[in-house]
């Protein structure tokens, strides 16, 4: 049984529907109010003559669809209606641009005292940034994971919107642990955070290098600043990972390797003289001729008996495409007619009703139906359909 199937979610999100969609995937009840032409998320990647698009089939799946008009007040009024009804609010705009349609922190908490009122933003609510305009790139790049990421000639942003997916995360923790406590205090509170928070959190190598050594990590590719052989290595197919941590490890990986120098020699043997003072330039060098005489497949035997950390640099394609593991553990899942990612946390249960998955509402299908809970009459619900507020 999923965890939080008693949980009823309001998502007043636009552009940004991931936080929403990590309730829904767990069993909560979501309702997600769109304007009415939908959320632009609706139309991301479509193809021409298409309604939704496969953001929106992954991103609104579990989800119950409301049309409705923020900007008007019957709209807002709408809303507030519901919020009884509901134990958290989420959306990502500041309290303040909530407070501009009467649904700040105050006007909720007095219509309904045990909601969670949930609020992502770029860069948050206080200080010189918090109107700036944002995109995930913008994000890790005033965040300083820019510095970090990328070889030395030039920053590089990572693979995917990575701050939007973490905060989102950040945000529905914060969220649970308000929600316990208003369960049994009886007083809802407002989390708030940013994706920019969440890369500033997420990186504590670099302070712990600044505050312990006084020194920042330079941009090293896919090296590491204290710990390695840490890198991807060309093979005569394509391209492998390693990663020790460890001076057992690299001993191991030397051993196996039948390398007596790697593992005798003082400038290699151990850290931090192999990892900060002879790794780049030296060692890197004889690694990359290493691996360029064997295949991944003989690269991943190695490592595999070695006991160390290493693996083939697979593809997205390799991944969907008969990977054993990724079937093992259910990470690819069939909904409708679409091939969907699978939910990360897996829970132990005695039926499989947790891979059960909703696909998406089509555009405010459950509008009559969520106004018809709130005591609406159809005469009601017409007028507001003529008015154009849903």
């Amino acid at each position: 049984m999923k965890p939080l199937l008693s949980l009823r979610v309001l998502d007043l999100t636009y552009g940004n529907p991931y936080i929403g969609s990590m309730f829904a995937d767990y069993g909560a009840e979501v309702l997600k109010v769109e304007p009415l032409d939908g959320d632009k998320m609706r139309h991301h990647g479509a193809a021409a003559g298409e309604t939704d698009g496969p953001y929106y089939a992954y991103y609104g799946r579990n989800k119950k669809s409301m049309t409705l008009d923020l900007s008007r007040p019957e709209g807002q009024e709408v809303v507030k209606r519901l919020l009884p009804r509901y134990d958290m609010v989420i959306c990502n705009v500041s309290e303040e641009k909530m407070g501009e349609i009467g649904l700040d922190f105050a006007a909720v908490h007095t219509i309904n005292p045990k909601m969670v009122y949930g609020i992502l933003t770029a860069f948050g609510e206080e200080g010189p940034w918090k109107d700036v305009p944002d995109y995930d790139l913008l994000v890790m790049a005033r965040s300083g994971l820019l510095e970090k990421t990328g070889m030395p000639e030039r920053p590089t942003k990572f693979g995917f919107p990575l701050s939007y997916f973490y905060s989102s995360w950040l945000l529905a923790s914060g969220m649970l642990a308000a929600y316990i406590n208003a369960c049994e205090t009886g007083e809802g509170r407002k989390v708030s955070t940013s994706s920019w928070h969440c890369m500033v959190s997420l990186d504590d190598t670099s302070l712990s290098c600044l505050l312990g050594l006084n020194v920042l990590p330079k941009r090293i590719g896919n090296g590491f600043p204290t710990t390695n052989p840490t890198d991807t290595f060309k093979c005569k197919n394509g391209w492998f990972s390693l990663s020790i941590g460890s001076d057992d490890q690299w001993l191991s990986f030397a051993e196996t390797v039948g390398n007596k120098v790697w593992a005798e020699d003082p400038r290699y043997a151990h850290d931090p003289v192999r990892s900060m003072e002879n790794y780049f330039g030296d060692l890197d060098q004889q690694l990359r001729d290493y691996f360029a005489t064997i295949t991944i497949e003989e690269a991943d035997q190695i490592c595999r008996k070695a006991m160390v950390p290493g693996g083939p640099c697979n593809t997205v394609r390799e991944l969907v495409e008969n990977n054993e593991q990724v079937e093992a553990r259910q990470m690819l899942l069939r909904v409708g007619d679409t091939l969907q990612l699978g939910m990360p946390a897996k829970f132990m249960r005695d039926d499989e009703h947790d891979n059960e998955i909703t696909p998406a509402s089509a555009l405010g299908a459950d509008t009559a139906a969520a106004l018809a809970d709130i005591g609406m009459s159809e005469a009601e619900i017409a007028a507001l359909k003529t008015q154009k507020v849903i």
